[in-house]
């Protein structure tokens, strides 16, 4: 039976992959009640279907609430979470070891791991527990530590990396009491987007692809995950990426 979510969860919904995962959700789901979560609000689309709310890593609280809230109408089918850090205003992927800094990797760990971790912390419960459900994650092929062959970007690799075994860690956890439930990080390719617009330089055209296509194609493999597959880290076009 194809996966036809009807409550979805978008987290970091006003990022270029979060606003085009949600436009399709609503083209493709047309009774899904779409709850979109952003630090800020102004880019999420206006529709009678989905609801906005504001979260942020520092209020742990109000994640809970909102969970709470959105359990006590029914719960959730899908989980998706686009939030991630490569760069901002005073950080940058380190090129060499010498560059880390205390401030700028606790930065990205906060946005690339810890914000995900404690969203799967309050969140997970409210998938059924013997009814297909997905929890997604945007990971990166740069988090496989055995595909790393070029070193650098330190802090974003790492955290990464750390993402995939809170993943992995996540689906064993839920496979005791969720048994129909596929928790998965995904690699969105290089999309052009905030997080990659600086590193574009020598990146062809026909790689670079544009945010709503990325989103359809992430959707295209959640709609068709399974339990084979939940832990993994799985790219846009389906294929796995190793550890």
């Amino acid at each position: 039976m194809p996966f036809s979510p009807k409550r979805i969860a978008v987290f970091g919904a006003s990022g270029a992959i979060g606003s085009a995962f949600i436009n399709d959700c609503l083209d493709r789901y047309h009774t899904a009640t779409v709850f979109c979560f952003a630090r800020s609000l102004e880019r999420i689309p206006a529709h009678e279907r989905v609801e906005s709310r504001t979260f942020s890593l520092e209020d742990p609280e109000g994640l809970n609430a909102s969970a709470d809230a959105i359990k006590a109408a029914g719960g959730l089918d899908l989980i998706f979470v686009a939030t991630g850090q490569l760069h901002s205003t005073t950080t940058k992927p380190e090129k060499t070891i010498r560059a880390l800094t205390y401030a700028g990797m606790e930065e990205t760990y906060c946005t690339n791991t810890i914000l995900p971790a404690m969203i799967m912390k309050y969140f997970l419960p409210l998938l059924p527990k013997h009814k297909r459900a997905v929890f997604a994650a945007i990971s990166a092929r740069v988090g496989s530590i055995s595909d790393n062959y070029l070193g650098g970007w330190y802090s974003y690799r790492a955290s990464k990396a750390a993402l995939n075994m809170l993943i992995r860690c996540a689906a064993i956890e839920m496979q005791r009491t969720h048994q129909s439930s596929v928790i998965i990080g995904m690699h969105p390719g290089t999309v052009d987007s905030s997080l990659s617009k600086p590193f574009q330089r020598g990146i062809q055209e026909s790689q670079l692809m544009q945010p709503k296509q990325s989103a359809a194609m992430l959707l295209d493999v959640i709609s068709k995950v399974d339990q084979s597959q939940t832990g993994k880290c799985l790219a846009y076009d389906g294929t796995e990426i190793a550890p």
